[in-house]
């Protein structure tokens, strides 16, 4: 299996830099203008698309689709964490917030919970479902439209490293990021983080590799 994780396109709340959460921002005229370019300069053959429900998701998915003639799915346990009452802040304010709750709970600061919100362990169980779809998925090629923790997340399972890893993936907006699963169930990072759609226009976003063997 071929797996891609993409981040959705930019919006308003990304070009601020707060943290949007839960909150349904669509993408911005550059997020849309990322989207098209990411779908215009895709090559590899893709079974399905799986996509968080947030409309800065389903967007982004929605020019895939068109490009690949992949069918969607959507899946509300791709949206990023939730930030509770933090949602709408400058993600300076939102760290600091739960810098002060983890020493004050005296607990990592993976496991801090903000009010209403979920911590990035929350996060990580909720996706437990998702990797065993993914593990069990008959599809050849796979996409995952989702969102930049979650994308951390998901990559941090799926090449067994820990909560504590994810902190250092970093992912743009349309950033793509290619694992190949292997006989033996363990997946390999091809390529991380990319996005030569945004800065290379006549290079294709992803090489069409000769097909694995699972």
């Amino acid at each position: 299996m071929r797996l891609y994780l993409i981040r959705h396109g930019q919006t308003a709340a990304n070009e601020r830099g707060v943290a949007q959460g839960h909150l349904d921002e669509p993408l911005d005229e550059v997020g849309l203008h990322q989207a098209r370019l990411l779908a215009d300069h895709w090559t590899a053959p893709l079974d399905e698309i799986w996509s968080s429900d947030l409309t800065r998701c389903r967007v982004t998915a929605g020019f895939l689709a068109s490009q690949t003639g992949a069918p969607i799915q959507i899946d509300p346990r791709l949206r990023e964490r939730s930030f509770g009452e933090l949602e709408g802040r400058a993600f300076a304010e939102v760290r600091a917030r739960l810098d002060t709750l983890a020493a004050q709970a005296e607990i990592p600061i993976e496991a801090a919970r903000p009010e209403g919100g979920e911590s990035t362990l929350d996060v990580w169980n909720r996706l437990d479902g998702v990797l065993e779809q993914i593990q069990s998925s008959p599809h050849r090629s796979l996409a995952i439209v989702s969102h930049g923790g979650t994308c951390a997340t998901l990559l941090a399972r799926l090449i067994a490293a820990t909560p504590q890893t994810l902190r250092s993936f970093r992912f743009g907006n349309t950033a793509v990021t290619e694992l190949r699963r292997t006989d033996h169930g363990v997946f390999h990072l091809v390529r991380f983080a990319e996005t030569p759609h945004l800065v290379e226009p006549s290079r294709p976003m992803v090489d069409d590799h000769a097909p694995s063997r699972s």
